[in-house]
């Protein structure tokens, strides 16, 4: 029985030698050296087995818990090549099985061994158990090693997110007194001009405490050494904008949680940035390749997107629901069965940002305005009139 196999090898004489032997005996193989490669390999020609290098680099076990969360391929049987140590071995057999996988293969192999174990596996006819919804969630928190929030950003959200006269100064102080570094930034942030001329210090703390949760988050670093197509700086830029673009659109509401909203709609790209790089790079070549968007170059690749991951980051922190919402819906702000109104605000800030060419998020792509936001009546032309004042301190806040 012949077949397409993908050979994950780390070891590209290896990997040729294996896919030289295999169409040697009928099959049709392509070898690629990592997980981000397997990913294009399977988009562009597709596999009925994959054969897993344990060693290649993530480990074997965890580039296959990501394939397996793409609904294109998370049907294809996984065989993963085992680590010739057999301590070593009983290990990822246990976090194979633990994560689905059902094939292993002790290294180094025989063609013959090789050629016995895919008849095996082409021959069982054993449907690969698809992952569920809350199956996959799990995946996106396990695998991204979602970072904890302080405490103290913690506890000042929920201080911070009451109305005005119901928010205890005294507790305020108390918890910025907890973390000196947090009060540091507290005081260089609402030193800018933009968040003196709001006249509301309590807007100015919630309006911080957004800017500080996703700057602090990952580390101090500005810059990833992931991929030179996107900084966590052009990133952290955009979302400041589109912060302050919702202030400008919310200005007559009461809510107090219009930055914090903008700032983090893109949390979920942070989380790819530092903890999937070498993937989110693959991402960010298929946008400029198709001049595509993020979402989809992210669907087509990894079979989430950063709204799903920022949205299980909020989960983890306990963020507002309407905070989770502007993450996750914001680009369909029209679906969503919750806090329709405020995700439509921020993608109109997003799509608003976008035009100002203000940070970069992944893509130069402005989004179609959609339907429901439309209706709002919040216009893109007036926020962009601020186009210079969100410059100037984001640069203020970036100590540019």
């Amino acid at each position: 029985m012949s077949a397409q196999i993908l050979v994950v090898e780390k070891n590209e004489k290896i990997g040729g030698l294996i896919c030289a032997q295999l169409r040697e005996k009928g099959h049709g193989a392509r070898d690629c050296r990592n997980g981000p490669e397997a990913v294009l390999a399977l988009r562009q020609e597709g596999a009925n087995v994959i054969l897993l290098d344990n060693a290649v680099p993530m480990g074997g076990v965890k580039t296959a818990r990501i394939l397996r969360m793409h609904e294109k391929y998370n049907h294809i049987p996984i065989i993963i090549g085992l680590p010739p140590e057999k301590e070593e071995a009983r290990v990822v057999i246990k976090e194979g099985q633990e994560a689905g996988i059902a094939h292993f293969l002790l290294k180094p192999f025989t063609l013959t061994a090789l050629q016995k174990k895919l008849t095996e596996v082409l021959e069982s006819g054993d449907t690969v158990e698809q992952p569920t919804h809350q199956e996959i969630r799990d995946e996106i928190k396990n695998l991204s090693n979602l970072p904890a929030m302080p405490a103290a950003h913690s506890k000042l959200l929920t201080l911070l997110s009451k109305a005005d006269e119901e928010v205890d100064m005294r507790q305020v102080s108390a918890t910025l007194e907890q973390d000196p570094a947090l009060t540091a930034k507290v005081m260089r942030t609402c030193r800018s001009a933009y968040f003196g001329f709001q006249g509301n210090m309590m807007s100015q703390a919630v309006a911080f405490l957004g800017a500080a949760v996703i700057h602090g988050a990952f580390g101090d670093s500005t810059e990833s050494s992931a991929t030179a197509a996107l900084s966590m700086n052009d990133l952290w830029k955009h979302s400041l904008a589109t912060g302050m673009a919702m202030e400008v659109i919310g200005k007559a509401d009461k809510k107090k949680t219009h930055f914090l909203l903008g700032t983090l709609h893109d949390i979920g790209k942070a989380v790819f940035l530092f903890r999937f790089p070498d993937h989110f790079g693959k991402v960010l070549d298929l946008v400029e390749a198709e001049n595509i968007s993020v979402l989809n170059a992210e669907y087509e690749l990894l079979g989430i997107t950063h709204a799903d991951c920022g949205g299980e980051l909020a989960i983890h922190w306990d963020l507002p629901g309407e905070v989770r919402t502007a993450i996750t819906s914001h680009h369909q702000p029209g679906k969503s069965t919750q806090h329709r109104r405020l995700a439509a605000m921020v993608h109109i800030a997003d799509i608003a940002v976008r035009t100002m060419e203000i940070g970069y998020g992944g893509d130069p792509l402005i989004p179609e305005m959609d339907p429901y936001a439309s209706r709002l009546q919040k216009s893109v032309e007036e926020i962009i009139k601020n186009k210079d004042d969100f410059i100037q301190q984001c640069d203020s806040i970036l100590g540019a």
